[in-house]
């Protein structure tokens, strides 16, 4: 069953060559179901149709031709006017409000902050994660109610955002522009990596798990002296701003991964109750089947170094589901499969 909806996170994707097998034909299985519905090509004129389609074909073009080595993907005129509409639409909506989104789970909105440059906010009211895309084209998964506030442009010596709450980093790579996170009185510094931070103002300790590259952490003592750490794959930091310590450790060995970390996985014609019992025993998590006659829906999927929220946002996409998600158990609900 194809999907009546997928994310601009997806199509984009599929635009650079960059989806597994299995989100291929999810795409493609998406497009396939609305050929016959979509008439907002039909709402342009002739002269705005060839306007979009030359300036979607050039910049398709320059994508293509500044990476020889990746295989360029063919693919009908029709779909890529399509495609590239669709892009312009659900983009310009995921800012402001998700078709799919109620319209209390998130808001973004611009205001101006003791007379200074207007920031962007965006603070997920969603019970579930949710990816957030910056500016420079880094990721932050969030979890519920974790905010996070930037300029519309970062500097072109620096990028700044402050956050509070928990959330996945997934930062892109650029010497000349450090990243820098404010949380309270903590800052995260980083070139290009992925942790995840844990800084809600309601917990007594503010942790930092590193995955991949380094980050360096750096904290007032109670003498307000800054205290520096600087952490490697597989460390995490614990700031207590009550007693001002920070310290630094080892992330525990597991045979199970916490739901930031990627894996490797394929399903062929797998039940879903099997689905989720492999992802059980490889996320430190719980999945629960909010509708039970979901479990004989079958899945086609690989998965490569893909976290859990990512996971799991294809599964709702493919099975046209819905996940909630709270402390570590996620509910997933949706019709049984014909």
């Amino acid at each position: 069953m194809p999907p009546s909806e997928i994310s601009p996170f997806l199509l984009d994707k599929y635009l650079q060559n960059q989806c597994t097998d299995s989100e291929k034909e999810l795409v493609e299985a998406w497009y396939a179901s609305i050929t016959t519905s979509q008439n907002y090509l039909d709402k342009l004129t002739e002269a705005e149709r060839r306007l979009l389609k030359q300036g979607t074909f050039e910049r398709i073009q320059m994508k293509i031709t500044s990476q020889e080595s990746v295989p360029a993907k063919k693919i009908p005129w029709g779909w890529i006017s399509g495609i590239a509409a669709t892009i312009i639409l659900a983009v310009g909506l995921y800012f402001q409000q998700s078709p799919s989104t109620p319209p209390e789970a998130a808001s973004l909105e611009t205001h101006d902050a003791a007379g200074s440059r207007a920031l962007q906010n965006f603070t997920n009211h969603e019970p579930r994660i949710v990816m957030h895309t910056l500016p420079d084209g880094s990721t932050v998964w969030m979890h519920t109610e974790a905010s996070i506030s930037y300029p519309p442009q970062f500097d072109s010596d620096k990028r700044t955002v402050a956050f509070t709450g928990e959330g996945f980093f997934d930062i892109k790579k650029d010497k000349n522009r450090p990243f820098s996170i404010a949380s309270g009185e903590m800052v995260i510094k980083v070139l290009g990596t992925s942790f995840n931070v844990q800084a809600s103002a309601a917990k007594k300790v503010f942790q930092i798990s590193v995955v991949t590259g380094s980050v360096e952490v750096t904290a007032p003592n109670d003498k307000l002296e800054d205290q520096l750490v600087v952490l490697k794959p597989q460390q995490q930091a614990f700031f207590e701003p009550a007693s001002k310590r920070l310290r630094v450790s080892l992330i525990p060995i597991s045979e199970k991964r916490e739901i930031y970390q990627p894996i490797t996985v394929t399903f062929r014609e797998t039940p879903l109750n099997q689905v989720i019992a492999q992802l059980q025993k490889k996320f430190n998590t719980e999945i629960v089947l909010s509708n039970p006659e979901m479990a004989t829906c079958l899945v086609n999927a690989d998965f490569e170094q893909q976290s859990l929220p990512l996971i799991m946002e294809m599964l709702c996409t493919s099975l046209e589901a819905r996940y909630t998600m709270t402390e570590k158990t996620i509910h997933l609900d949706g019709m049984p499969c014909d």
